[in-house]
């Protein structure tokens, strides 16, 4: 009754302002817990009821404390991939645009909806700038592009990950990561020092009413 009292607060303070249009959240391994999927659509739901538009989730994969572990005879990127069918069957009814990131592809899952919700699974930043640089000089060997042309711009299209996080929550620690280490250079970044399957829907709305309360300088 309390906690549910404090939502609506919290709830009524933020529609007077502007919610993030884009948010990112961030799991340390330690905050993770078996079958973590099963609060995405809950997670989901909060972003949705606030008018946020865009989601981003990233997930340690092929650990036990999620739920699994590295089969003999299997490897890792085999297992994440094994996982992740089953996360995206998981969600498949989700009123959501979905779609999960392993490292050898991207997997649909969703029924469509005004949220557009990405989760990477163990798929860290540095990866991704390093295999975005890697096929910027690829370019640059055939004569594609020449050395000069190579700009920001140049990078980020070959991004996975096209969204720039307005609010960069992190969940289970004080320290940073790499996930979307680019797209976040500008994000607020909020902590809270919980577990995944133990956040609660007013933890998420503290986030949100602290973002909308302070004024961002974009690296000014």
């Amino acid at each position: 009754m309390i906690h549910r009292a404090r939502e609506l607060l919290l709830e009524r303070e933020i529609r007077r302002g502007s919610a993030p249009s884009s948010i990112a959240l961030v799991i340390s391994r330690e905050a993770m817990a078996p079958r973590w999927w099963r609060k995405v659509g809950e997670v989901a739901g909060w972003c949705s009821s606030l008018g946020i538009r865009e989601a981003t989730l990233f997930a340690p994969a092929c650990r036990p404390e999620i739920g699994g572990t590295v089969p003999p005879g299997k490897t890792s990127n085999e297992t994440a991939n094994e996982t992740a069918k089953e996360v995206a069957e998981e969600l498949m009814d989700l009123p959501v645009s979905g779609r999960l990131l392993v490292e050898d592809g991207d997997i649909a899952f969703g029924k469509g909806g005004p949220l557009d919700l990405v989760i990477s699974l163990d798929c860290g930043g540095k990866a991704e700038v390093t295999r975005a640089i890697r096929s910027v000089l690829e370019d640059v060997s055939t004569g594609l592009i020449e050395p000069s042309e190579i700009n920001e711009g140049v990078i980020e299209e070959r991004l996975r990950l096209k969204q720039r996080p307005d609010l960069l929550i992190r969940l289970g620690g004080r320290e940073l990561s790499d996930f979307m280490i680019w797209q976040s250079a500008y994000s607020e970044l909020y902590f809270i020092d919980r577990g995944w399957n133990s956040m609660k829907k007013v933890d998420f709305l503290r986030a949100v009413r602290d973002y909308q309360r302070r004024e961002r300088r974009f690296g000014r």
